[in-house]
C-alpha cells in the first residue's frame, strides 16, 4: 500500500517549518537554513553564499529572540534534537493550522491566540481525526510558540482538558482493543455468507473490510455517520481509479488541509483477501450512477451502525470476541501503515 501526497515531500522537514512560520507577521527576523532562503520563504537570515559579514547577519535580531545570538547555530542545534519524522508531523500541523485559521477567516496573528487553538481542536475532533494526530498537531504548536519565545497555548484550562481527554482516549485504544489482523481478517471474509443479508453484500462488505485493512482508511472515510448527512471525508466512486493491478483511492481535502492525498492499493496473490479483485468485482455489481463509493443495492450509503454489525456479526461466528475489537482495530497497530502514513506526511 502507498500513501503518497502532492507535491513530492521537500528534503528538510525542520527548515521547510521553518520557511513557512517565516512568512508569518512578525516572524521575519527568523534565519534562514544553511543553504540559504528560496524563493518566498522570507529575507531574515544568511544568503546563500554570503560570507562577508555573516555574524553581523547572525546577530540582528530583536531582543525578544530567545535563540541567542547566534539563531542559526541555535536552529541547527536544534534541528539535531529530534527526528526529522517529529519535525515533518509539526511541520503538517502548522500547515493544517494555517489552512484552518484562512479557511475559518480568523486573524493571522502571534502568538497564537487562545479562542484559535480551541477552534482548531474542537474543528479536528469534530472531523473524527485520529487522537494521536490531533495531540502531536497540538504539541507541534505548542513547541512552535515555546520556540519564538511566545506563551504556550496548551495550558488553558479548555484546551488542556481536552488534550487529557484524547491521551486517555488514546491509551485506552491502545490497551482494550485488539488489532485486525490478516489472520482475523481471513476470518472475518469467511463468515460474510453466513452474516450478510445477501450475495451482494458479501461483495460489498469484502470490499469495505479489505480496503479499510490494506489501505488503513478511517471509518469516516468509507461510510456514513447517518444517513443523508453531509460528510467531508466520505470517498465517493469518482475518487477511486480502477486498473487492471491497482487501485487508487482520492482522499477528500478540507480546509484542514487542501492538499489532495491517494491511497493506492496493490494487486496480492492472495486473492481472497485482495482489495483491488474485492473492489473491481464490487464496482461490476455496485447500482450504477454517481455518489459515495459503498452503497447498498438500492444506492443507500452504508452507515457507521451498518459496518459495525457486520463486523461484530462475523467476528461472533467466527469464534472471536465482538467486544474486543472497535471500528479503530484496522488501523490500530496495522503493519500497512508507518508513522508517516498515520500523519498523513506532505510537504
Amino acid at each position: 500500500m502507498e500513501r503518497t501526497d502532492q507535491p513530492a515531500a521537500a528534503p528538510s522537514p525542520f527548515w521547510s517549518l521553518l520557511a513557512l512560520l517565516r512568512r508569518e507577521p512578525g516572524m521575519e527576523w527568523l534565519p534562514c537554513g544553511p543553504d540559504g532562503c528560496s524563493g518566498s520563504g522570507g529575507t531574515g537570515g544568511l544568503e546563500a553564499g554570503s560570507e562577508e559579514g555573516a555574524a553581523d547577519k547572525l546577530s540582528q535580531v530583536p531582543e525578544k529572540d530567545s535563540l541567542g545570538p547566534w539563531p542559526l547555530k541555535a536552529l541547527l542545534l536544534l534541528e539535531d534534537s529530534r527526528e526529522g519524522h517529529l519535525w515533518q508531523v509539526y511541520h503538517e500541523g502548522l500547515k493544517n493550522f494555517l489552512s484552518f485559521r484562512e479557511g475559518m477567516s480568523l486573524s493571522a496573528v502571534w502568538p497564537i491566540p487562545v479562542e484559535q487553538i480551541r477552534e482548531f481542536l474542537v474543528t479536528m475532533e469534530s472531523q473524527h481525526q485520529p487522537p494521536m494526530k490531533i495531540i502531536m498537531y497540538m504539541e507541534g504548536l505548542s513547541f512552535i510558540s515555546r520556540m519564538v519565545n511566545h506563551p504556550d497555548p496548551l495550558p488553558d484550562p479548555l484546551v488542556s482538558y481536552t488534550m487529557s481527554r484524547l491521551k486517555r482516549r488514546t491509551s485506552r485504544l491502545n490497551d482494550d482493543y485488539s488489532p485486525v489482523t490478516i489472520e482475523v481478517l481471513r476470518s472475518l471474509l469467511g463468515t460474510l455468507e453466513s452474516v450478510c443479508s445477501s450475495p451482494y453484500e458479501c461483495l460489498l462488505f469484502r470490499a469495505i473490510f479489505t480496503v479499510a485493512f490494506f489501505g488503513v482508511l478511517h471509518i469516516g472515510e468509507m461510510v456514513a455517520n447517518h444517513q443523508n448527512m453531509a460528510q467531508p471525508d466520505l470517498l465517493y466512486l469518482s475518487d477511486l481509479q480502477l486498473t487492471e493491478g491497482s487501485a487508487t483511492l482520492f482522499l477528500h481535502p478540507s480546509h484542514m488541509g487542501r492538499q489532495r492525498r491517494f491511497v493506492r492499493l496493490r494487486l496480492r496473490k492472495e486473492m481472497w483477501v485482495c482489495p483491488v479483485e474485492a473492489l473491481q468485482t464490487y464496482v461490476r455489481a455496485r447500482p450504477p450512477g454517481e455518489g459515495p463509493l459503498f452503497v447498498h443495492s438500492d444506492s443507500r450509503v452504508v452507515t457507521n451502525r451498518e459496518f459495525l454489525t457486520v463486523f461484530r456479526g462475523g467476528l461472533r461466528f467466527a469464534g472471536l470476541p465482538p467486544n474486543n475489537y472497535a471500528v479503530h482495530s484496522f488501523w490500530l497497530r496495522n503493519p500497512n501503515r508507518s508513522f508517516s502514513q498515520v500523519f498523513q506526511q506532505s510537504d
